[in-house]
């Protein structure tokens, strides 16, 4: 669930739309000068990854069953 760093070259080619969206994945972090943080991209997350993700990444997680240990549900 790591999000892929947007580049410099990268954003100069982006629509306004991509660009959003990119901010609302994380995808922006570093161009931003925010810390990256390494979010594991398979298996249960843990509470500390929580505080580094977007909302909608922790929306994605919780319906793919990856925050069901965190919420004592079962995967």
């Amino acid at each position: 669930m790591t999000p892929r760093q947007v580049t410099d070259e990268q954003l100069k080619t982006m629509s306004p739309h991509d660009i959003v969206q990119a901010q609302e994945d994380g995808r922006l972090d570093q161009l931003l000068g925010r810390p990256v943080h390494d979010i594991p991209t398979e298996g249960q997350l843990e509470r500390h990854h929580l505080q580094h993700m977007t909302p909608q990444q922790i929306v994605d997680a919780q319906e793919a069953g990856r925050l069901a240990d965190i919420l004592g549900q079962e995967a």
